[in-house]
């Protein structure tokens, strides 16, 4: 759409639909007392910038402000406030390092497999020579989530 021209091609109102629960529900993206009746080639940036701005913001902006709001009642909003997004990221989700020691001591064994099974004491020696990439690759094999 905005590489190309879409004068005389696309009859496309200043707006979009919506689904919801099966029902349909039209969304207008024109400011109040703006007129545009189709999308054309003078407006079409406009109406890309709106509809994404709708769709990624507003669309959700009931379930942002819904897990704000429990949020805050376990954090208040003013202790956020002394964080940075990197200490509050830290704070939450805890360090991105995977301790080998504790990834070694709390892996549970099936299959007559044990801690003492030859096996396993090569695996770990290998393991034990990881850097901090190749564990979370391991651990990313291991569960299919990327951090502990």
């Amino acid at each position: 759409m905005l590489k190309n021209s879409i004068d005389g091609v696309l009859e496309q109102e200043f707006s979009y639909e919506l689904s919801l629960f099966n029902n349909r529900y039209k969304i207008n993206l024109e400011e109040p007392e703006e007129y545009q009746d189709t999308i054309t080639d003078s407006n079409k940036k406009q109406y890309v910038k709106r509809l994404i701005y709708s769709r990624l913001v507003k669309e959700i902006e009931p379930q942002v402000q819904a897990f704000k709001s429990t949020f805050y009642r376990f954090v208040p909003e003013e202790y956020l406030r002394i964080f940075l997004a990197s200490e509050l990221d830290k704070l939450i989700a805890g360090e991105e390092k995977i301790n080998f020691e504790e990834l070694k001591k709390t892996t549970q064994y099936r299959r007559g497999y044990s801690s003492e099974s030859q096996q396993i004491i090569w695996f770990w020696e290998v393991v034990s020579k990881f850097d901090q990439e190749m564990l979370s690759n391991l651990w990313f094999f291991a569960t299919g989530s990327f951090l502990p």
